[in-house]
């Protein structure tokens, strides 16, 4: 018998799930990164492509969205005994991020 032939459906199906929630929450982040980063170059960009501030106000707002989509996606990714672990420190770094954003959007 091979490995894959003892794993049980239930384990297949598990394993799927932490792929899935994996591949959506780096999509996710992935639009948690660009947002955050189009609001941050927005308030301290040399140039001055963003006159009204349209950017950062926007990619704070998108950022806020995305970063909890994706803070509670990622874990799903771990295994579960490891989702406790993933969640405190995911939900603990958005938090800290977060508040970067807002402070660089309220001082604007």
């Amino acid at each position: 018998m091979t490995a894959s032939e003892t794993r049980s459906p239930a384990k297949g199906l598990a394993l799927a799930g932490r792929i899935v929630a994996g591949v959506a929450a780096a999509a996710v982040g992935a639009v948690f990164v660009l947002s955050a980063w189009m609001a941050v170059s927005s308030r301290f960009g040399l140039t001055d492509g963003d006159l009204h501030g349209y950017g950062l106000i926007f990619g704070t707002v998108l950022a806020v969205v995305a970063g909890f989509v994706t803070a509670l996606l990622l874990p799903l990714a771990f295994p579960r005994r490891n989702r406790g672990t993933a969640f405190r420190v995911s939900l603990a770094s958005l938090g800290v991020l977060l508040v970067l954003l807002i402070v660089s959007l309220v001082t604007a």
